[in-house]
């Protein structure tokens, strides 16, 4: 008997100690340094990890403690984010907010404990050293996996030669800076051309003060799969029949259209989160998201996976498996000429089956595809304030309980559909088909809290924002533990927005009900509105943004902070604000009859401006003012006029009043000076071609200024213009 218990005793400790080996600390060390790269046939500076641009990639198993050192080289702080992992707050790496910076020549190590497995990223969360090369691929596996089937990392990301802070100017120069680099201008001549809806659609717009939209704020040089333009994995196992790729959105802000040459790819996992497989031609794939898929291997045939930038810019290319080279379908570029800007919020990802793709009318693919249908969206309990904390009524559970059990039965008879009948979803662009693999909903015995968020920016000023405000006006959005917190997020601009929550998985509420997504980053579209919920089941603070970073960096974001263990003040919020706060625009107008100048400098909320007309001899006018802005339509001013011409009518008075946008996007100035005389100027653009514009200015005092123009690139015009006061002349505008 005592030899049987001693036996038994020593199994166990063999059995425990194998399973405690698979555990470990796995440890990392990497330099942030300089590197010059050459990826578009100029060389430039960039920032890499360990030489290298991805970064290397970091892997560990759940029940691991991963322990990282990142080394500084540079000359300027830097930081390190673990993009959709869960671990202490202290470990998350927003400067400041939870872990402090890295400084010139110092390091830090980052260590947690893998609590669960899937594909994430890690980049640096300090000013733009993203788009300069810092961001890497992050593998967590289960405790034990089973390698069953060959797997690669596939890293998207854009590039520019610009330097990134020069990118963030010229955003806000003019808001068509980049739409010219990309020729996604939308002129008159293609509206023209693309006949009556389009002219509808442009007017419609203009009526609603809406500008022409477009889907990308930067033109880039290069878009990059695994550091390159064009990579392969040829490596692959001749017995293999597919590969799963690890795919990860790694952009600063683009995003990508991603279909594989060799038939459809199957989604297993979407932001490290299992869900129900769904075959996918095309796959829409947002800033900062990640996507586990499944790709059939051809004998013979090296398959490409294109991702094709959102506008049709331009792609890079992945070519798996060896022999000849079998590309993948063009994507065409999108006519958003015809494109109503009212109608963006609805999108289509049902299932169709693969021969009958077209089987279902467009109207009522929009229909099943929008998050909620109208009638569940009110039966929701709403509160505008985000203070209020809303428990759901019990008749009101219960209703939710009913639909989303009904939802979870339909979508579970529509997963065995698709699995029996093969059904592809010809292009995937929002999440109604995505289903987890098991229930997803949050604790019933938790009160509830609804929060309002409406995405709201100014394209033309370049100045992004929630509900109105930047993150310097209003930083913070207050929780508790404990809660089941619901973000209701509606896109009031013409641009995509991943959002993006520290910290947290959140549901991606659709129509799957209690078994709807997990994720961390969702996309809301233009127009569109999308609704998550997530468990408080956190302390102190994260940040909740957009991941678009020239988005993040001009006000579009938020920290999530719970009352009672919050270390957020004052003094950290001020730390935490992008470095760069006021940006300067000048314009420089020279003409043979007459020199104009024009300086701006502003921040979100204030302007400062600056104008000088001068025909050098005898007249100048000097108007300098303050503007505050209400809201994207609408500002304020107060400042000064000076004048002095050779008819004589000189004087210098004083001037306030309002800009406010007019129906049409005419620009309108609503003045008084200090003798109480009231003036109203009016002004606007029209762009005729992509190269022939014209402008116009024309006030009650009868003054006026019509100019011709001809743009030879972004920062150079050649003009014709006839003025009231100097006359015709010829010239060139600069912007700087």
């Amino acid at each position: 008997m005592a030899s049987r218990f001693l036996l038994i005793t020593l199994i166990c400790s063999v059995l425990l100690l194998s399973g405690q080996s698979t555990a470990a600390v796995v440890e990392y060390e990497f330099a942030i340094d300089v590197k010059e790269v050459n990826l578009t046939g100029a060389p430039v500076e960039a920032l890499a990890i360990d030489g290298k641009i991805p970064a290397p990639t970091v892997t560990a198993a759940v029940g691991d403690t991963l322990r990282a050192t990142f080394h500084n080289r540079l000359d300027v702080k830097t930081s390190v984010h673990w993009h959709g992992i869960l671990l202490p707050s202290d470990q998350d790496g927003v400067p400041y907010l939870n872990t402090q910076p890295i400084g010139p020549g110092k390091s830090h190590t980052f260590e947690f404990p893998i609590t669960h497995a899937g594909t994430f990223w890690y980049h640096s969360h300090t000013d733009l050293q993203v788009q300069r090369g810092l961001y890497g691929a992050i593998v967590l596996t289960e405790e034990n996996p089973e390698q069953a089937i060959e797997e690669r990392v596939v890293l998207f990301s854009d590039w520019t030669d610009e330097p990134v802070d020069s990118v963030l100017t010229n955003l806000k120069s003019r808001d068509d800076f980049y739409a010219f680099k990309r020729r996604t201008i939308q002129s008159w001549d293609k509206v023209l051309a693309n006949g009556g809806e389009a002219i509808r659609n442009r007017l419609r717009s203009s009526l609603t003060r809406m500008g022409p939209m477009d889907l990308a704020d930067v033109g880039y040089d290069a878009f990059l799969v695994n550091g390159q333009q064009v990579s392969a994995f040829e490596d692959i196992d001749s017995s293999a029949t597919q590969v799963k790729l690890r795919m990860i959105n790694g952009s600063t802000s683009s995003y990508y259209e991603v279909e594989y040459a060799s038939g459809p790819m199957t989604v297993i996992a979407a932001d490290g989160q299992d869900v129900m497989p769904i075959k996918v031609q095309r796959l829409r794939f947002s800033t900062a998201e990640t996507y586990d898929v499944l790709v059939p291997i051809v004998s013979g045939r090296a398959s490409e996976l294109r991702a094709t930038s959102i506008d049709g810019s331009g792609y890079s290319s992945l070519f798996i498996g060896e022999g000849q080279r079998l590309a993948a379908p063009d994507v065409p570029r999108p006519n958003l000429f015809l494109t109503n800007h009212m109608d963006m919020g609805e999108s289509t990802s049902m299932p169709m089956h693969e021969h009958d793709e077209h089987a279902m009318p467009m109207h009522e693919q929009e229909e099943v595809a929008a998050p909620m249908h109208e009638h569940e969206e009110h039966a929701m309990p709403m509160r505008a304030q985000e203070e209020a904390v809303t428990p759901m009524h019990e008749h009101e559970e219960h209703a939710m309980t009913m639909r989303e059990h009904d939802a979870t039965s339909r979508s579970v008879q529509a997963a065995e559909r698709m699995t029996m009948e093969q059904d592809v979803i010809a292009h995937m662009t929002d999440y109604s088909a995505l289903m987890a693999t098991e229930s997803t909903q949050l604790p019933a015995s938790q009160q509830w809290r609804e929060i309002d968020l409406r995405l709201t920016g100014n394209m033309e000023r370049y100045v992004w924002s929630l509900n109105g405000k930047t993150a310097r006006e209003d930083p913070q959005i207050l929780i508790k533990k404990g809660e089941n917190v619901r973000f209701l997020l509606s896109n009031d601009t013409m641009m995509h927005h991943p959002m993006h929550l520290h910290g947290h998985f959140f549901r991606v509420v659709n129509q799957h009900g209690e078994r709807s997504p997990l994720k961390h980053t969702v996309n809301v579209p233009p127009m569109g509105s999308v609704v998550i919920e997530f468990d408080a089941n956190e302390e102190e603070d994260w940040l909740f943004h957009c991941h678009n970073q020239y988005h993040m960096k001009t006000g579009m974001n938020r920290v999530v902070s719970y009352e009672d263990t919050s270390l957020f003040t004052a003094d950290v919020e001020k730390l935490i604000r992008p470095s760069r706060r006021w940006f300067d625009v000048n314009n420089f107008h020279a003409m043979n009859s007459f020199l104009d100048y024009e300086l701006s400098f502003a921040d979100e909320r204030n302007e400062f401006r600056f104008e000088l007309d001068t025909n050098i001899s005898d007249s100048y006018e000097i108007h300098a003012t303050y503007d505050y802005y209400f809201n994207r339509f609408v500002s304020g001013f107060a400042g000064v006029e000076i004048r002095e011409h050779h008819h004589g009518k000189d004087h210098d008075i004083g001037i306030a009043g309002l800009n406010v946008t007019l129906p049409m996007l005419i620009d309108s100035e609503w003045r008084v000076n200090d003798h109480g005389r009231f003036r109203l100027e009016l002004q606007s653009e029209l762009q005729f071609t992509r190269h022939f514009g014209f402008d116009w200015r024309w006030n009650t005092d009868n003054e006026y200024r019509y100019g011709l123009n001809y743009r030879v690139n972004n920062r150079w015009l050649l003009t014709l213009h006839t003025d009231t006061e100097y006359g015709d002349g010829v010239g060139v505008k600069f912007f700087y």
